[in-house]
């Protein structure tokens, strides 16, 4: 499923746009909303999102400039602008951003749905571009380009293992790829899903926090990757048998 931010200082515009419309029926999901441009960037770096949608009118940073600033770190994630203004220096503007659409205010949903919808398209061509040109052999077989994707994933995961938005969607879209394939890559060169691979990590991090730190179970869970901690707890004792709690007892 794809990722989408949406990017409004109105909250009941914001609102509508994440709870009215119905993002599951193309495939996609709202991770993450914002109020101006400056918390756009934050989400943003955290969430990774597929796609953008944001007004163009904000106070702290408006849409234009958030774009450009979202494109400089991350140029291939898809923009929608939607303006209420309808001068053509705002148009232009979008234009020399490559952004994916730019739609004037009210859209209906459906148009809305329809922009989304090619903006993911357009992202599914690039990433399957980029396999045909640099990561095109068979698995198993792994030849040392695809190594070399894996030791890439590996940094990967050793580096945003907290973030709850790691997971092989993420992964996939950083090194420009199909999360199929990469799934494939993985497998073949460690032996594990990476689902497997991300849970095993944290578990270990957990770990080590529970020996070295007075940190209550609950952060330890949010600072490797469980923001619940119900969740961190289930995950924890189905990997080593006891609960946090119980694993620091008997081993400290």
């Amino acid at each position: 499923m794809h990722t989408l931010m949406i990017v409004d200082d109105e909250y009941n515009i914001r609102d509508g746009l994440v709870n009215a419309v119905p993002w599951e029926s193309i495939g996609v999901k709202v991770v993450a909303e914002a109020r101006d441009g400056t918390e756009g960037l934050e989400q943003a770096r955290k969430f990774r999102p597929d796609v953008v949608i944001t007004d163009i009118s904000m106070d702290e940073m408006d849409g234009l400039v958030f774009s450009e600033a979202l494109k400089a770190e991350r140029p291939k994630t898809k923009i929608i602008i939607l303006s209420g203004f309808g001068e053509f220096s705002y148009a232009r503007k979008a234009i020399e951003l490559k952004v994916s659409a730019y739609l004037l205010k009210p859209v209906a949903p459906e148009e809305l749905l329809a922009a989304v919808a090619e903006a993911v398209k357009a992202l599914e061509t690039e990433r399957e571009r980029s396999v045909r040109l640099g990561e095109t052999e068979e698995v198993p077989g792994l030849n040392p380009v695809s190594r070399a994707t894996i030791r890439r994933a590996q940094e990967y995961l050793d580096t945003h293992y907290a973030d709850y938005a790691s997971g092989l969607e993420s992964l996939a879209e950083h090194l420009g790829l199909t999360p199929a394939y990469l799934s494939k890559l993985f497998k073949a060169e460690t032996g594990r899903n990476y689902s497997e691979a991300l849970a095993e990590l944290r578990i270990e991090k957990a770990k080590a926090l529970l020996l070295q730190t007075n940190l209550k179970t609950s952060e330890i869970g949010l600072q490797v990757g469980y923001p619940n901690p119900q969740y961190f707890a289930t995950a924890f004792r189905k990997a080593t048998g006891l609960t946090p709690s119980e694993y620091r007892e008997h081993l400290t």
